[in-house]
């Protein structure tokens, strides 16, 4: 009877210099993950951020949910240029959100 592949862990050893070793445990500790997870993810082409990008991209998103919440809707606030300004501002803060999300920190692939 043949065995289908097994789920179980495996160790995989991986020689290198002091320094990489050092940059790849901070990369590790500025995304909040341990390194064998990093290397998961990196391996996957999984997206790998920074706790604070991660954080920052957030207060950016929630920044334009609350425009757009705020936007009055008495037509008469404000000029048709003064609007579009106004939607150009809350459009920018979504895009500056999704960039930090999908750039991730320097070197995470």
């Amino acid at each position: 009877m043949a065995r289908g592949p097994s789920n179980k862990p495996r160790f995989v050893g991986v020689r290198m210099s002091i320094a990489d070793a050092e940059d790849l445990n901070r990369q590790a500790l500025e995304c909040g993950l341990t390194i064998s997870e990093l290397i998961r993810r990196r391996i996957r082409g999984q997206t790998v951020i920074s706790r604070t990008d991660a954080e920052t991209a957030s207060r950016i998103d929630r920044l334009g949910r609350m425009l757009k919440h705020l936007y009055p809707k008495d037509k008469g606030w404000a000029s048709p240029q003064e609007r579009k300004r106004w939607w150009a501002l809350v459009t920018e803060l979504e895009h500056t959100a999704r960039a930090l999300v999908r750039a991730g920190p320097a070197g995470s692939g």
